[in-house]
């Protein structure tokens, strides 16, 4: 039984990589990366977010095929606590197949507020993003950021992950203080992590 589960994972893993890549290869500005981020990222991404006890949202931008969605899960994120937005449709019906439970809207991250507010949600204790923020035209940057801490708390932190070694925002631009977090070495390419919080929470 083991034996079965492992190659069952195997074959998910490879399906999922050529989902991705050929996802990828019809739109490489939407997607950023060219495999699925790993567990060990997600995982970090995870442990960044805060302990607060409370029962706001938990949002993740950019759901793919779910690798960071399976790893706030795995981390002890509840279910229906989770809100992934993801603006590829046949991902996001990907997402709603695979997470039972997890509120998966199919939409743009440039109009975050807008999408949450149909959905009652106002307010939200972390962003997660797996968004290519570097590849994005400055306009819509300003449009994700400024949307994603119209909804976050005052001291909730936005979590990004990048492949380079500088901030893939430029804080002070957005009234942010940034903080690197840890370097995942065991994802294609190696990434870090970074947090995210408004300055006046710094």
């Amino acid at each position: 039984m083991p034996a079965t589960r492992s190659a069952g994972s195997i074959r998910r893993k490879a399906q999922d990589a050529w989902l991705f890549l050929s996802r990828w290869a019809k739109a490489p500005g939407r997607m950023g990366a060219v495999a699925p981020s790993s567990r060990a990222l997600a995982l970090a991404m995870a442990a960044e977010i805060p302990d607060d006890k409370s029962d706001c949202p938990i949002i993740e931008l950019g759901g793919g095929t779910g690798s960071i969605t399976n790893g706030l899960l795995e981390s002890g994120i509840a279910p229906s606590r989770l809100v992934v937005i993801e603006r590829d449709r046949h991902l996001a019906s990907l997402l709603r197949q695979r997470f039972k439970g997890v509120e998966v809207i199919c939409g743009d991250a440039g109009q975050l507020p807008e999408l949450l507010a149909r959905h009652g949600i106002t307010r939200v204790a972390a962003v997660v993003s797996g968004l290519p923020l570097l590849l994005f035209p400055r306009d819509l940057l300003d449009q994700i950021v400024d949307g994603c801490f119209t909804v976050l708390g005052p001291t909730s932190p936005l979590i990004q992950f990048t492949y380079g070694h500088a901030s893939p925002l430029p804080p002070e631009s957005f009234g942010l203080t940034a903080r690197r977090g840890p370097k995942v070495w065991l994802n294609i390419p190696p990434a870090t992590v970074w947090i995210y919080q408004r300055a006046s929470a710094g």
